[in-house]
């Protein structure tokens, strides 16, 4: 095929490019190039090594701070000895089942003077009427919150301080694991419900399994409290807001236990007056199993304990 005049322009203006180039130098397929001229490859800076640590930028002040101090200033869970966690963890479950047992040891199969369960009324009726019943499941909430809101009350640092970022102890993981808790129970409420009304079977005391599932909860926020109360008076010489967050962490502690010590009041006048013992038992084991045990174990691998 014969080439036309553009293929006759282009072979002059390759050769009157070559015959421009200087000599010795490579030709580059697109036209010269400066780095192809001089012959010398493009400069690339190397990276800064570090292995010495010469030139690296220091690190920030939270770092250069002691372990413990910059694990108090986390999420974790950190409490001062085994002795605090253990005792945490067990007295909870220890007075729940107390309270439960000696409701089904007291159990009375009649109400006192022949009255109804509607009409009876036991000392903590109040209780359960307007507290236990209307929020049920999220009695654990408020703790949560005050311990959330207060890591956020912060105060500017003394002069040449070292600022260190509060945070709630497993603020996140105890509102999802609390939120898990609440749909289980649902779902056992209602399979329960649906076996009452198609099968007539009575297993385990529904008002009791509610209370299992709140001790589980409540047991979790009473350990993760005394670790934000523990950590904030790690941090108070650190942090100017330390005091005011560990007020509010004790406050929700204190809070837990009164609310703990009013709930299991409650289920042992419903485990000696509203319910058959082996209901009350079978709600017992199983709040143990399927609410406080996943919640206690989790604790246990959480848990931190600071050096002594």
């Amino acid at each position: 095929m014969r080439g036309g005049p553009k293929d006759a322009a282009g072979q002059k203006l390759t050769q009157r490019t070559g015959r421009q180039a200087p000599a010795g130098a490579q030709q580059h397929p697109y036209g010269a190039h400066p780095y192809y001229q001089q012959g010398q490859a493009p400069e690339v800076a190397e990276p800064m090594s570090r292995a010495d640590g010469a030139g690296a930028p220091p690190p920030p002040l939270q770092w250069q701070l002691p372990l413990e101090l910059r694990d108090a200033a986390s999420n974790k869970l950190l409490l001062p000895s085994r002795a605090a966690l253990y005792a945490l963890l067990s007295l909870p479950l220890l007075l729940w089942a107390g309270a439960v047992g000696a409701g089904c040891l007291h159990w009375e199969a009649e109400l006192p003077d022949g009255a109804s369960r509607r009409d009876f009324e036991h000392p903590l009726i109040w209780f359960d009427r307007h507290v236990f019943r209307v929020w049920g499941s999220l009695l654990p909430l408020p703790p949560l919150f005050i311990r959330i809101a207060a890591v956020r009350l912060r105060r500017r640092p003394p002069p040449g301080g070292t600022a260190l970022r509060r945070r709630a102890t497993l603020a996140v993981q105890a509102a999802q694991l609390y939120s898990i808790i609440l749909v289980v129970r649902l779902a056992l409420y209602a399979g329960h419900v649906a076996l009452q009304r198609h099968a007539g079977l009575f297993l385990v005391s529904d008002h009791l399994l509610l209370a299992a599932s709140v001790v589980a909860c409540y047991q979790s926020e009473l350990v993760l409290a005394f670790s934000d109360a523990y950590k904030a008076e790690l941090l108070a010489r650190h942090d100017p807001g330390a005091g005011v967050a560990q007020v509010a962490a004790v406050s929700a502690l204190v809070g837990g236990v009164f609310l703990l010590v009013a709930l299991y009041g409650d289920m042992y006048c419903t485990a000696r007056w509203y319910h058959h013992p082996g209901e009350n038992l079978a709600a017992l084991g199983l709040g143990a199993a399927v609410f406080q045990l996943p919640v206690l174990v989790w604790l246990l691998r959480q848990a931190r304990v600071a050096p002594a």
